[in-house]
C-alpha cells in the first residue's frame, strides 16, 4: 500500500475498533474477532484489508491481515498463517449452489492458500489459531462458523492444510505462493471463488458481532 493508503488503513482500523471493541484483555479479543467474523465473505480483485472495511465485505486475506492488526494494537501478539489446501473441500455442498460451486463443494479440487490468525491470549499467553472466515448467516447453509468462541482453544478452520508462511507482508506472500498453480488451477481457484461469492452475496447477512 501507499503512504496515504496506510494513513487510510489505519485510521480505518481505529475507527473499527472503536465500533467494536470496548473490552481489555481476552474480552476485547475475543470482541474483536465476533466482529471481523460478521463482516461477509466476498473474493474480489481488492484482498486489501482497506478494502475490506470500506466494503465491509472481504475474503480469508483482507479479513484476517484486518484481525492481525486488530489483535497487535490491542496488545496482543498475532500473525497472519498461509496455509496451502484444497479451499472447495472444505466447503459444505447445498442444494442452492450453483451446479459448477456444488460439483466440488467438499469434494474437492481447488488448490488455495487460505490464511488465518495464529495469537498468543490470556494469562498463560497460551497459542490459538483464530479462523474468523464465515459470518453466522451462513450456518443456515452449513458453514462451519464459529459463533459460541469465547477466547479459549483453536477455532474451527474454513480449511485444512499446512502452514507455508507467516509472512508480515502477507499480499506478497498470497501471489508468490498462488504464482506456483498451473493455469488450469489458477482457472478453476477464480472460477469458484466467483461463482462462491456470487452465492453467498445471495444470502441474507446482517452485521452481526457487535460488542459482546
Amino acid at each position: 500500500m501507499t503512504e496515504a493508503e496506510d494513513h487510510a488503513y489505519a485510521k480505518a482500523l481505529d475507527d473499527f475498533l472503536e465500533c467494536h471493541v470496548d473490552g481489555e484483555g481476552r474480552r476485547g479479543a475475543v470482541q474483536v474477532f465476533h466482529a471481523v467474523r460478521a463482516l461477509p465473505y466476498r473474493s474480489g480483485p481488492d484482498r486489501t484489508p482497506l478494502g475490506g472495511l470500506r466494503s465491509g465485505r472481504c475474503a480469508c486475506t483482507a479479513r484476517h491481515m484486518i484481525l492481525r492488526d486488530a489483535l497487535r494494537r490491542l496488545g496482543f501478539f498475532a500473525d497472519v498463517e498461509m496455509v496451502s489446501c484444497d479451499f472447495a473441500a472444505g466447503i459444505p455442498p447445498h442444494p442452492s449452489m450453483p451446479p459448477e460451486v456444488r460439483k466440488l463443494a467438499g469434494s474437492g479440487g481447488v488448490r488455495d492458500v487460505h490464511c488465518w490468525v495464529r495469537a498468543r491470549l490470556g494469562e498463560n499467553n497460551l497459542s490459538v489459531l483464530m479462523d474468523a472466515t464465515w459470518c453466522d448467516a451462513y450456518a443456515s447453509v452449513g458453514f462451519p462458523v464459529n459463533t459460541g468462541w469465547n477466547g479459549t482453544g483453536d477455532t474451527r478452520p474454513a480449511a485444512v492444510g499446512v502452514v507455508q508462511a507467516t509472512p508480515e507482508d502477507v499480499l506478497a506472500s498470497k501471489e508468490e505462493l498462488l504464482a506456483v498453480l498451473t493455469d488450469e488451477e489458477a482457472s478453476a481457484r477464480k472460477a469458484f471463488l466467483a461463482g462462491l461469492s456470487a452465492w453467498l452475496e445471495e444470502l441474507p447477512a446482517g452485521q452481526e458481532g457487535g460488542r459482546a
